[in-house]
């Protein structure tokens, strides 16, 4: 009987042992699985502390870099405006050479420590550099051709509208001269009928007297001023016209013509 119970109890016991160490199984997986994870991130934190350092190595490598390319710069900035200044003081002598070629000299001595090497170019940019300096050498040469010929046209058109202006200068001192002679003999004629008038009246107021005799000279004398006033228009009428062909005759020049030999005409 207590075998039963024995039996019967461990049987129990066994039944209640048996999902405990299922459990404890699966805690010991997890356990497991949080040991692989805790050395994973243990590896991953050792990386990252050495990247760490790294950066570390490379920030302060850089901070000296840049500690040096500001002093580097700090003294070419100096090195520039204490150029800018010297080169200053010689341009002051810009009209004395040898002041201004000792004062370069002197420059070039000071901050050029060392020949500038010279460099061989690329093959395509001495190709483009020629075929730039052909194609200008060409444009030059015909431009200069086309400038030669323009002068050339330009020359035989100035001498062409010279002589022109030469023959139409002729012309016009012999029409003023043509038209002084002509106003000549007008005055003249206007003299001489005044002349003839003047005796006329004279000679009627002798013959007639009296009011008769002086209406009658008061007419003759205005027709003497209507017959005067008549060759005076004339007279204007043909120097307008004269004018008129003057102006028409005359071509349009940009050159300087010769004086005139005739005089001007005086007015009436």
């Amino acid at each position: 009987k207590f075998k039963f119970v024995l039996d019967y109890k461990i049987k129990e016991l066994k039944r209640q042992i048996e999902p405990r160490e299922t459990e404890i199984a699966s805690m010991k997986n997890q356990i497991k699985e949080m040991d692989r994870e805790l050395e994973q991130f243990h590896r991953s934190n050792a990386q990252l502390d050495l990247m760490i350092g790294e950066l570390r190595k490379k920030l302060d490598s850089m901070q000296q870099t840049i500690v040096g390319q500001r002093k580097r710069i700090g003294d070419q900035e100096s090195v520039v405006s204490r150029f800018k200044s010297e080169l200053h003081e010689c341009v002051q002598f810009i009209q004395e050479p040898e002041r201004l070629r000792t004062c370069v000299a002197h420059l070039h001595k000071q901050h050029v420590h060392r020949e500038v090497p010279h460099r061989e170019m690329d093959p395509n940019v001495t190709h483009e550099y020629h075929r730039h300096k052909d194609y200008l050498e060409r444009t030059f040469t015909t431009l200069k051709e086309k400038f030669a010929m323009d002068v050339d046209s330009h020359s035989a058109e100035n001498m062409r509208v010279m002589h022109d202006n030469m023959s139409l200068i002729r012309e016009i001192n012999k029409q003023r001269e043509a038209n002084r002679g002509t106003k000549g003999v007008l005055q003249t004629k206007i003299a001489s009928l005044q002349r003839l008038r003047l005796a006329k009246s004279h000679q009627q107021l002798r013959s007639a007297g009296g009011a008769g005799s002086t209406a009658v000279m008061a007419a003759e004398m205005e027709s003497n001023r209507t017959r005067i006033q008549a060759l005076r228009s004339a007279v204007m009428e043909l120097e307008g016209r004269l004018s008129q062909q003057q102006e028409e005759q005359r071509p349009i020049s940009r050159e300087i013509l010769p004086p005139m030999d005739g005089a001007v005409p005086q007015s009436m």
